[in-house]
């Protein structure tokens, strides 16, 4: 499948339509199941990545689905604003041996959210024939899906200061496995967090383990900032890997646990890995990815934070 361009095409407003409901949305059509994070947001702004499934767990990856978002079932939701396919493409070009992602990529949309609250989000796809399927992303349901949006601390929040934290340094191979549990160890290992946050560059950094992550996302990520440094210019911008499980001398990776976690990890919050997050030369956190994101998307975030 050819790669999708840069999110920079994104509908970023709604599309003019009659207004509706989600109970209308979903009215009538085909029911698909929508797979999201759980990781609450901050009202404005938010990139929103999100896959979905029919009903007998085959992935949806066609068209380019209208989104709705909404705080009830019965009033006028707010869209709908136009998501887009992007193709992972980056585990085979940079010959990761890491866990594979059962997902192939990931659809995104740049949703504005106005307030905090539990929102319903409605994924409307054409189905053939006429018809329509809709996914429903549903706060109420168990687990919940939909967006949460929540006025207190969230994790890489939008807007503030990144969060200065020494982490490891390798320059060579030999030194990098004892930091990463990527087979083989990236290249992203060169300047600690805490020094690229004070240089007067961008920062690009994932926080992942691709041997020990649960969702088998971490690897890909890794991957997909890999080829974005690759577009993007190694020298224009600092790249950095945060290993959640730090293999150490002995080149083995602690259990996965809580307790474990590597200093630089920890220091941010995550409970849930992987994330890539965007940090300007001000060390102003200015895009988070939780989960699925591909290159396009990294480097239509980082390509305006560049000087000259």
């Amino acid at each position: 499948m050819p790669a999708a361009p840069p999110p920079a095409a994104l509908q970023t407003s709604p599309i003019p339509t009659p207004s509706l409901t989600i109970d209308q949305i979903v009215s009538g059509a085909t029911p698909l199941s929508i797979l999201d994070s759980e990781t609450p947001n901050s009202p404005g702004p938010i990139d929103y990545g999100f896959d979905i499934t029919t009903q007998q767990g085959q992935l949806v990856t066609r068209g380019a689905p209208l989104v709705w978002i909404a705080k009830d079932k019965g009033s006028a939701a707010l869209g709908p604003f136009q998501a887009q396919w992007f193709d992972f493409t980056a585990y085979a070009k940079c010959h990761d041996r890491s866990p594979k992602s059962p997902l192939p990529g990931v659809y995104g949309v740049h949703l504005d959210v106005p307030s905090t609250g539990q929102w319903y989000v409605a994924v409307a796809v054409d189905a053939g024939g006429g018809q329509r399927a809709v996914a429903l992303g549903d706060p109420a349901a168990n687990p919940p899906t939909g967006l949460q949006v929540s006025e207190g601390p969230v994790p890489a929040q939008l807007g503030i200061k990144a969060i200065s934290v020494k982490t490891p340094v390798a320059t060579t191979v030999a030194g990098a496995r004892q930091i990463d549990t990527r087979t083989p160890p990236d290249p992203l290992h060169s300047i600690s967090l805490d020094q690229a946050l004070t240089n007067g560059k961008p920062t690009v950094v994932v926080f992942a383990t691709p041997l020990l992550c649960e969702t088998r996302l971490c690897g890909p990520a890794v991957d997909e900032v890999m080829l974005a440094a690759q577009v993007v210019g190694l020298s224009k911008a600092n790249w950095i890997h945060v290993e959640e499980f730090l293999p150490g001398p002995k080149l083995k990776p602690p259990a996965p646990e809580p307790a474990n976690q590597s200093p630089g990890f920890r220091a941010w919050g995550f409970q849930t890995e992987p994330w890539v997050v965007v940090i300007d030369s001000s060390g102003i956190i200015r895009a988070r990815f939780e989960g699925s994101v591909t290159s396009g998307q990294i480097e239509a975030a980082v390509l305006p934070l560049l000087q000259g």
